[in-house]
């Protein structure tokens, strides 16, 4: 209880805050699910969708940017309501974001053509993208930071379940009632929420709202959005959500804008560097890049893009080895088995992120982190070691313990990486630190799934049988050698991760913390 009525700036009492920080942070967690559900839910009813509307085999490719305007929407998004929750509060901006992810269900639901179903999905992401970062902001705000690590742990496992569940929920979904009902049902769950989050925010309401002449720098936004957008077309943006479909690594390496690669990198390139160059120049610049001069910010950032590449080839690699080695005789078994193999770690991240959080509140950041990564490493090299000739559903269990391994591995180390960015961005800036650290890791998992699946297929073709007959060309003659390649990538996974701890022995908490948060961690 505070008796002194006179309290640090942005200081939260008891009274104000709903009584339980906890609590906001339940319901958040249902918006998170939400948004990062709607993430790869699309790659189950994918192909329904496009039955529905009518879209025939020749115009197949229109059909991915159902599942790609999510994505670039959810990522460009982030940043701009990162930004916008700092200057105007987290309530009004979590609650206006989950009625946009509302509307846009709603348009789903009722989508008749492809262009309404696009526009739909993008509706829907420019609600999600902000659900998660504000909710990252608002823990921030409300928790200090030898309590903000448990917080962030329940955001990121939330967030994690997610995504993982998308596929597996869109299948229920399909099988039992329609795709449609996978976009009627975020409609009052949605509303709940937010009648909910209007009102344990509500004593509130003001949460970080900043005072003063602080802008918005719409220029920053618009060239990284530029930037995020050219670098995922030019790299085949929404992989990350069909190689968790069981596709083969053919498809997952197509890009139907290949052929503007390049021009799309350069702009990227360009786009980033005017970004580099704005944000340096304006008062109050989108990201403010100054706080990169601070050592464990810049390695906390590091860490988490190199886990954004190589927590996709280990999900991506798990699903191509089962569908290559899988000697089942039809297709559901194999898609059944290959749902199994991924249970440990999608199931050991969101575990993991969890406890990752408990530990790094008690011991600090850098050595949980190492000790994430070296579990993953170990799970990694666990997987190199599977056998490509185990045989299903005997030899199945084989394979969790390095999945799982790895899986908890990851979780471990998403809450001190996240909780270090917060803890070291400016109080100001907490919002769109919060956005930098999800953005990072997608743009991780972007380029990790497009270098991972064309060094495979060259690395494939160097490997299966030459100068022998198609004809004469036995099952085992195609797909061991695949399978070889996959062995290879969990190997590549596990040196890459290795790297990673480098920056993570940087990491250190902030012992000049905002005084606001002593008089909070009164409170909690």
């Amino acid at each position: 209880m505070i008796e002194n009525k006179t309290k640090a700036p942005g200081a939260i009492a008891e009274n104000e805050s709903g009584g339980s920080p906890w609590l906001v942070l339940a319901v958040l967690s249902v918006g998170v699910i939400l948004a990062a559900l709607d993430l790869t839910v699309v790659v189950a009813i994918l192909t329904a969708i496009m039955d529905d509307l009518n879209i025939t085999v020749t115009e197949i490719d229109k059909g991915a940017w159902i599942v790609s305007a999510y994505l670039l929407a959810y990522t460009v998004t982030m940043p701009f309501m990162g930004r916008v929750s700092d200057v105007y509060g987290r309530r009004g901006v979590f609650l206006g974001a989950l009625l946009v992810f509302v509307a846009g269900s709603l348009l789903g639901a009722i989508a008749t053509t492809l262009p309404m179903m696009i526009a739909a999905r993008a509706i829907q992401a420019l609600g999600g993208g902000a659900m998660v970062p504000v909710s990252m902001a608002v823990v921030g705000d409300l928790f200090p930071p030898k309590k903000r690590g448990m917080a962030l742990g329940i955001i990121g496992a939330a967030d994690t379940a997610g995504w993982v569940i998308g596929p597996l929920y869109g299948s229920f979904m399909l099988k039992f009632i329609s795709w449609h009902a996978v976009f009627w049902i975020n409609v009052p769950l949605g509303l709940i929420s937010a009648a909910i989050i209007f009102f344990a925010l509500k004593p509130i309401k003001n949460l970080n709202k900043q005072k003063g002449t602080r802008r918005i720098d719409y220029l920053g936004f618009a060239l990284l959005a530029a930037s995020l957008t050219f670098l995922t077309l030019a790299l085949g943006g929404g992989k990350e959500t069909t190689a968790l479909s069981g596709a083969s690594l053919e498809d997952i390496d197509k890009n139907p804008l290949r052929e503007f690669q390049i021009p799309l990198i350069i702009g990227a390139v360009l786009a980033m560097a005017l970004f580099i160059f704005v944000e340096l120049k304006v008062k109050y610049p989108l990201l403010n890049l100054r706080t990169f001069r601070h050592r464990a910010y810049s390695a906390a950032n590091a860490v988490n893009l190199i886990i954004g590449g190589v927590l996709i080839v280990g999900l991506v690699g798990i699903a191509l080895f089962v569908n290559t080695t899988d000697t089942s005789t039809t297709l559901v078994d194999i898609s059944f088995h290959s749902a199994l193999a991924l249970a440990p770690m999608t199931l050991g991240m969101a575990l993991g992120a969890i406890g990752g959080g408990w530990l790094s509140d008690r011991f600090g950041y850098r050595w949980v982190t190492v000790g994430g990564l070296l579990m993953a490493i170990g799970g990694f090299v666990l997987m190199y070691n599977w056998d490509i000739h185990w045989k299903p559903p005997a030899d199945l269990l084989n394979l969790f313990p390095g999945a799982g391994l790895a899986g908890v591995g990851f979780g471990i180390v998403i809450a001190p990486v996240g909780s270090a960015v917060i803890d070291w961005a400016e109080h100001e800036d907490i919002g769109v630190a919060a956005a930098l650290v999800l953005i990072l890791r997608l743009v991780g998992m972007t380029i990790g799934i497009a270098a991972v699946t064309s060094w495979a297929l060259n690395r494939y073709n160097e490997l299966k049988p030459k100068n022998i007959k198609i004809a004469e060309l036995t099952g085992d003659m195609l797909r061991l050698p695949l399978a070889q390649v996959v062995t290879e990538m969990f190997l590549a996974a596990a040196v890459i991760a290795a790297i990673g701890l480098i920056p993570a022995l940087l990491l250190s908490r902030r012992k000049d913390a905002d005084p606001s948060q002593h008089e909070i961690s009164r409170i909690l």
